[in-house]
């Protein structure tokens, strides 16, 4: 009986922290506590908000040190606090084991399958997203390889303004693919490029964060809009956007304006960056604040 229970308790301590790890109240659900887990796994989904909440206020790097430091604490306390609960052999849930296991399953299927889409969707809707940057047309202010979070909660109750780097939806090939460029005109605004030199209602603007590099060998067609373009006048409730990268950018010199509706959300920070070309983590960017 003895050696009955010794298994019993060392096969709870292995099987609670991992499945623990797979999802938080598992494991003491596992151990018989099935309200502490219930309790546990709704405090770790409020907790997530908090963290996605927090990781786009403009105080990098310690919005994503603090956020970082909540999901890692909770993780380790529900890992902890199954261990401990394993510990004792009189903690298992009381059904046969093929019974137990089958539920285990079900409940893991059930969070994959439908909580956790619906709460995952709520987050990116409603707080923060994150995106790769793939293509070169927001360069330098934005890299091939940086990973940035964007602010899908500040156009809730302000409007987007020139300057604002957003990501929307309107690319003509593919209305599914996200896009993110730089607003450079609002509703009335008369836009107008003479000698890749941009003005806005006539006035000159000079943007320090755009370069000219030319057009690609195989965008020699873009060569005269990209030196000249309009005037044109940006209707209400839309925007007209570029790249940085001016003479790579396919934006709205080519393709028009963006509908206010279908902008998702502001660029925050950049909190991951990789060099494919060189191998390496490019570490200065790690925090920066997009702007």
């Amino acid at each position: 009986m003895e050696d009955n229970l010794t298994q019993s308790k060392r096969s709870n301590i292995i099987l609670a922290p991992i499945l623990t790890f797979l999802l938080i109240g598992l494991g003491q659900v596992a151990c018989g506590k099935i309200k502490r887990g219930v309790t546990l796994y709704i405090l770790s989904q409020i907790l997530f908000i908090v963290a996605a909440f927090i990781c786009i206020q403009p105080f990098p790097p310690f919005n994503i040190i603090a956020a970082g430091l909540i999901l890692i604490s909770l993780y380790l306390f529900v890992i902890i606090d199954s261990i401990l609960i394993a510990k004792n052999p009189d903690n298992s849930l009381k059904l046969k084991p093929i019974i137990g296991y089958s539920l285990l399953i079900a409940i893991l299927i059930v969070n994959s399958s439908l909580i956790h889409p619906v709460i995952s969707k709520t987050i990116k809707d409603n707080y923060v997203q994150a995106f790769k940057i793939s293509s070169g047309g927001m360069e330098p202010t934005l890299l091939i390889g940086d990973q940035i979070l964007v602010n899908q909660f500040q156009y809730k109750s302000e409007e987007p303004k020139r300057g604002d780097i957003v990501i929307f939806k309107n690319y003509p090939k593919d209305p599914s693919r996200n896009f993110i460029q730089r607003i450079i005109g609002v509703g009335g605004d008369i836009i107008e490029i003479k000698d890749r030199q941009l003005y806005i209602n006539s006035n000159k603007v000079e943007e320090h964060f755009i370069q000219h590099l030319g057009p690609a060998k195989d965008q020699a067609e873009m060569l005269d809009r990209l030196i000249d373009f309009g005037p044109v006048t940006v209707p209400q409730d839309s925007f007209f956007t570029m790249g940085d990268n001016r003479d790579r950018s396919y934006d709205s010199r080519f393709w028009g304006f963006v509908k206010r509706s279908e902008i998702k959300g502001k660029t925050s920070l950049i909190y991951w960056s990789w060099d494919k070309n060189k191998g390496k983590v490019r570490w200065e960017r790690i925090g920066k604040i997009i702007n």
